[in-house]
């Protein structure tokens, strides 16, 4: 049998960085906890180096609750510091970029110059790429601890240089302290988070780092890129309803306050920065008239600033500058004092930086404009007022039991639950011909449609204060039939922001949600009925354009990793073709997690794998959780990533637009592998308990990880949990199940050989599958879900469990076979130095929840065990650097 472990490489600096920093902390522990606990921490380390998984065992089976929880911060804290001893010397951040296919560019200027200036001035003017920033509960760690990660990595970054000796003195006593502070700091939270709290978690990492990496973006993109604007931001934070009953209307409001806020204060010391600058004097060179009228209207001219009256320039910025802050006391609860009107919208804003840029460029010349007014004024155009424009996502099983309910309580003679499709289409087509309401004042409605009701009431008021560039898409979650499609319609209509009749329009467009294989086998069908539909265009967004998002999560869960990737795929390319026989673009919102199961990988090869003729200049993808702050944590590394997106968005919209049929070989791969991942997960019926038993998915319920329930009802079906904790309790095993089972079945059931899928290899979509399957397994270990898999008492349990590791054996000999490779990840020496790395921490962590998760099963309610248990789930998804 081929030798299937991950490829060793020797120590090089990553390692050096991260033992570097756990020195660090044995040297915190012994300092500010004493000797005897750091002889604790040094024993289990030493006895997990050695590899004595008995021994690791002994020791941790004689540890007391309180000592337990002691291991489990030191283990969890050490994987942090793994993480950011990585990440210093580049090694993950270079990881993505070894993984991509070696001739694509990593900046979209790059990109631009490849293709040339005809291609690249056809494509960006009108390219639309967002990451949208989602409110999924993966993210374990707290916003302190997130804090106290970013100043450690900023330390040691400087590490890098050579420093005098004094210097490296002093920069180890401060990595000292934010070590001691970080090991101080609580690691867990006592309550659940709430939607709140994901707002401004989310929006101080925007602060931090993606704002600023925009912003530079910018400054470079404009001086190649006049008045494009191929970059914006998205959110559903505040908006993401779908099993969330605490986001509400003023969840919504409080979530757009806060992004108003965040970038009015980042265009307010903008400005004054430019004020700063632009001391000109009127004696010396003209000003433009607008620039005049601007400096005119200040109520500074003339008064406190006499002495400033040739200075026009500065007495326009001055306007501006109160302007904004008059902006900021009606959008953002501000109380400056002002005597300057509030704009109305950003695009006056974005007219009085032109005025100020255009006489510039008129009276001083190109060359005196300077990068800081240029790239104002192209981050104002991509962020206006709202800086994030937030989704409005609810389940269609909702919709209807509301326009269900609006009817009743109007008293008009339609039952519409109990209706077929074709009567539910006839119906709300007749609802959306004119502009008469359903909902009345005076009537009352059930809890769910009054608070749905609510939030669509404050969309409204976000387009009159903020316009509608502030919100982005309305979700349809479980989008299965043409009326899912419109129910929502009818919805936006009772709060004014659907206009019914023959010039019917929306302020919000609208974009299905394609979840299950099934529905992403029916996909092309709905579009068919969609766009055939009486129905004025402008009713579902821009009349040339329609939005669908892609599923990858629950499609994963419903038929495994091979079948929803070669479903999303194909569903993709059919839905591009018929478009197009219809006279219309199609652009893709991909709904990716942070883990290979839920479609995560490097996000520019997973743009490049996309079917030709898909990426047509346009596409949203999610971020979620956890991958926010790894992607986007600090400044650089955003740059890097919304630079490489771009390009990689560019590359792909370059190609011919021509839709490929697919192959057939993979059409049966991918069913055959579906009928294998259900024949264990939905049609043994042992399976469930064993899911339940050989994974802590129970002791994660019971984790305030998110804000979000971790399943849809009170049961414990698989159908109904949440895609996330499916993934996230398979990663804590040491399973990564979702990420590569049925691949091996599949292949076997239809009678694929290891030199059949070579040829298929060719395709980009199956290379980058095979390519991220194998670095889930390498990351997975069977011998340590052994030991969870015998949590689960019974014959039944034994059976599935070696049914799961013959699987696994299969599954990493064919990956070998296709490319030709004789361990995991020899062809990528980075990463699989960071799968050892993570090992390093994460396997005595897998080993000591093991033992707390046996001694809770079997009874023992001490507080103390359930939070040590919730710090080792903290820490092995910190070394993974994967939750769901």
């Amino acid at each position: 049998m081929m030798d299937m472990k991950v490829a060793p490489v020797p120590e090089a600096a990553a390692g050096a960085a991260v033992h570097y920093l756990e020195d660090l902390l044995e040297e915190v522990i012994r300092y500010l906890d004493g000797e005897e606990a750091a002889a604790l921490v040094q024993r289990a380390r030493d006895v997990a180096r050695q590899d004595d998984e008995e021994a690791l065992e002994a020791l941790f089976s004689t540890l007391r609750p309180d000592q337990a929880v002691y291991l489990a911060r030191a283990f969890t804290c050490a994987s942090m510091l793994s993480n950011l001893g990585e990440d210093v010397v580049g090694r993950r951040r270079s990881v993505e970029a070894e993984m991509e296919p070696g001739a694509l560019p990593h900046t979209l200027v790059d990109a631009a110059q490849r293709l040339g200036p005809k291609v690249a001035g056809r494509i960006v003017p009108r390219m639309v790429v967002a990451p949208v920033l989602t409110a999924h509960p993966t993210e374990v760690r707290r916003r302190a601890v997130v804090e106290r990660e970013a100043e450690i990595a900023r330390l040691m970054s400087l590490r890098t240089h050579h420093l005098l000796p004094h210097v490296e003195k002093r920069l180890r006593e401060d990595l000292f302290r934010e070590v001691a502070l970080l090991w101080k700091a609580r690691m867990h939270r006592p309550e659940r988070i709430s939607p709140a709290d994901e707002i401004r978690n989310s929006l101080a990492i925007v602060r931090r780092s993606i704002l600023p990496a925009l912003a530079d973006l910018y400054d470079g993109w404009s001086e190649h890129f006049e008045s494009a604007t191929p970059l914006t931001l998205g959110s559903w934070l505040g908006g993401d309803r779908d099993g969330h009953p605490g986001v509400t209307g003023d969840t919504l409001r409080l979530a757009m306050r806060s992004q108003a806020r965040l970038i009015l204060n980042h265009y307010s010391d903008e400005v004054r920065r430019l004020w700063f600058d632009l001391a000109v004097s009127v004696d010396l060179t003209p000003a433009s008239p607008g620039v005049l009228a601007l400096a005119e209207a200040s109520p500074h001219a003339g008064k406190d600033d006499a002495h400033r009256k040739d200075e026009p320039y500065r007495l326009a910025l001055q306007e501006i500058w109160d302007r904004l802050s008059a902006t900021a006391n009606r959008l953002a609860g501000g109380a400056w004092p002002t005597g300057s009107p509030a704009y109305e919208a950003a695009a006056d804003f974005v007219a009085d930086l032109e005025t100020i840029r255009q006489s510039i460029r008129t009276n001083l010349g190109e060359r005196v404009v300077g990068g800081r007014l240029r790239t104002l004024v192209a981050v104002a155009r991509a962020c206006g007022f709202h800086l994030l424009s937030i989704d409005l996502r609810q389940n269609a099983d909702v919709h209807e039991r509301m326009i269900h309910e609006l009817y009743v309580r109007a008293g008009v003679n339609i039952d519409y639950l109990g209706s077929d499709e074709t009567e539910r289409v006839r119906v709300l087509s007749k609802e959306l011909s004119h502009d008469r309401p359903l909902r009345s004042p005076f009537l009352d409605y059930s809890e769910e449609t009054m608070r749905e009701l609510g939030v669509l009431d404050a969309a409204a008021e976000v387009v009159r204060l903020y316009g509608e560039k502030a919100l982005g898409a309305c979700i349809i979650s479980k989008t299965a039939t043409l009326s899912d499609v419109l129910e929502p319609l009818v919805l936006l209509k009772q709060a004014g922001l659907v206009q019914g009749g023959d010039k019917g329009r929306s302020a919000i467009r609208i974009s299905p949600l394609l979840e299950t294989i099934g529905d992403l086998e029916h996909g092309p069908e709905l579009l068919r009925q969609w766009l055939a539909l009486p129905l004025p265009p402008a009713l579902f967004g821009e009349p040339k354009w329609r939005e669908i998002m892609l599923g990858y999560s629950d499609s994963n869960k419903d038929g495994g990793y091979v079948a929803s990737r070669h479903n999303v795929s194909k569903a993709a390319a059919l839905l591009a073709a018929q478009a197009r026989e219809q006279g219309v673009d199609l652009w893709f919102f991909h709904g990716r997690g942070g883990s290979v199961g839920r479609g995560g990988g490097p996000a520019a090869q997973a743009v490049m794998a996309q079917p030709p003729g898909t990426v047509k200049g346009r596409l949203r993808l999610t971020e979620q959780g956890e991958m926010i702050s790894r992607r986007f944590g600090d400044q650089p590394t955003a740059r890097r990533n919304l630079d490489s997106l771009a390009a990689a968005v560019l590359m792909a919209s370059a190609r011919p637009d021509e839709v490929q049929a697919g192959s057939g070989m993979l059409d049966t791969l991918s069913q055959a592998s579906f009928t294998a991942y259900r024949e264990l997960v939905y049609d043994n019926p042992a399976f469930e308990d064993f899911f339940w038993g050989a994974t802590p998915i129970a002791e994660l319920v019971g984790l305030n990880i998110g804000s979000r329930p971790a399943s849809r009802t009170p049961s414990r079906r698989i159908e109904d949990l949440r895609a996330i904790p499916w993934v996230f309790s398979w990663s804590q095993a040491r399973f990564m199940l979702p990420a590569w089972y049925g691949f091996a079945g599949g292949a076997a059931k239809a009678g694929l050989t290891a030199d059949d899928l070579r040829s298929l290899a060719e395709e980009q979509v199956f290379a980058t599958l095979v390519s991220n399957m194998e670095v889930a397994l390498a990351q997975s270990d069977m011998a340590i879900a052994a030991k969870y898999a015998a949590l689960h008492a019974g014959t039944a349990g034994k059976a599935i469990f070696g049914r799961i590791r013959d699987e696994h054996e299969a599954a990493c000999e064919l990956v070998l076979a296709i490319r030709g490779g004789s361990s995991l990840l020899d062809n990528h020496p980075q990463m699989a130095e960071s799968v050892a790395l993570a090992a390093e921490v994460v396997d005595p962590l897998n080993h000591l929840q093991l033992e707390l998760l046996a001694r809770r099963r079997a009874g023992d309610e001490d507080p103390q065990l359930k939070l040590a248990i919730q710090l080792t789930v903290a820490g092995i998804a910190s070394g993974l650097r994967n939750t769901g």
